[in-house]
């Protein structure tokens, strides 16, 4: 497997980020990663205008994010806007769908705070919906606001301890993934939700979150077949096809890059990769590895089922189910968070 590092929930001019397209792959170049993904308010102006593709290393995709006061919804691989539909999220999802495309719920259980943005939030509300390809279990700008409770505090969390706040993936979006995997696969993706708005507070004049900054932490790893090509439509077809199968992981790499971990299961005769499957025969061994030393969970259909340290992890099992892992990592020694999310491995009886 080939890993490319992905952020894929960020916004430039074309709505409401701070910087442009060209500026934002730059940034993207310097925080050392592989990929970003544009997802601008109700517009695919970056892609009408010729903006994606490859900027030096840096490949940018452009989708777009749909609808206003609730039901935000991220979309790739659509090559016509996608109309807001607050009130029926099914209608926006459907329309992704018949475009060809994948779509991602955005944030779905923020919360908000009354000391930013007059207390807004944009929550997911119906679960009827059906045929979304997958969740964002881990918002970095809104799980930030959703924690801030005094004035001092948000201001020494900008200037002198951005990442603080972070303790891992949000609660109920894991909770609601696990639900919902066990209905169909629905993978998983994590997001920076980057604009680098500049707050004006008195003499202060935070910039709330800088991509640079954003960019080293929440991010989505994506595993790929065959390397990328620097042909566009192959490596969009590429990414995309990994996304939509759920190979690909979530992780914070701000404290340790979490490049070279795997999660895999054999039984003997087949192997399955995030996102597959295999069958249960005499048994199934689960295998993880690990680029440092932390703590694995083993989850099954939302459970903790067994847990161990070190840098390799074998686990077998004999029941059919969902399975994912959770690695947690004591980074400083007042600082244990989750570090990386897996998607999901599906035992079939």
């Amino acid at each position: 497997m080939f890993e490319y590092v992905a952020n894929l929930h960020v916004h430039s001019t074309y709505s409401d980020g701070a910087k442009t397209v060209e500026e934002i792959a730059a940034d993207a170049r310097r925080a050392g990663i592989d990929m970003v993904g544009i997802t601008d308010h109700r517009t695919l102006g970056a892609l009408l205008d010729g903006k994606e593709g490859w900027y030096g290393p840096v490949l940018v995709l452009v989708g777009m994010e749909s609808n206003d006061r609730c039901h935000h919804y991220l979309s790739f691989g659509v090559q016509r806007p996608v109309p807001d539909n607050d009130l029926e999220p099914q209608k926006v999802i459907d329309a992704v769908k018949a475009q060809g495309g994948i779509g991602f719920i955005a944030h779905p259980f923020e919360e908000g705070s009354r000391l930013v943005d007059g207390g807004k939030t944009y929550p997911w509300e119906d679960w009827s919906v059906k045929g979304f390809d997958g969740i964002c279990i881990w918002n970095y700008t809104s799980q930030w606001r959703d924690g801030v409770s005094s004035v001092p505090g948000a201001f020494y969390q900008v200037y002198a301890s951005r990442q603080s706040p972070m303790k891992g993936a949000c609660c109920r979006a894991l909770a609601q993934w696990d639900k919902e995997c066990q209905q169909r696969k629905v993978v998983a993706i994590g997001g920076s939700d980057a604009h680098a708005v500049t707050i004006h507070y008195g003499m202060f004049h935070p910039v709330i979150f800088p991509y640079r900054f954003l960019f080293r932490c929440v991010n989505t790893h994506v595993l790929l077949e065959k390397p990328l090509t620097g042909d566009l439509p192959e490596d969009k077809r590429l990414v995309y096809t990994a996304l939509a199968e759920g190979r690909c992981f979530v992780a914070f790499d701000f404290y340790h890059s979490s490049k070279g971990f795997r999660f895999w299961a054999h039984n003997g005769r087949e192997r399955a990769e995030m996102g597959g499957d295999v069958s249960l025969k005499e048994g199934v061994n689960l295998e993880v590895r690990l680029p440092g030393y932390a703590l694995t969970r083993v989850i099954r259909n939302g459970t903790l089922i067994y847990e161990d340290r070190g840098r390799r992890i074998s686990y077998r099992t004999h029941r059919a189910g969902v399975y994912r892992v959770e690695v947690w990592k004591r980074f400083r020694p007042w600082k244990t968070m989750g570090w990386i999310y897996s998607n999901p491995i599906y035992i079939r009886e």
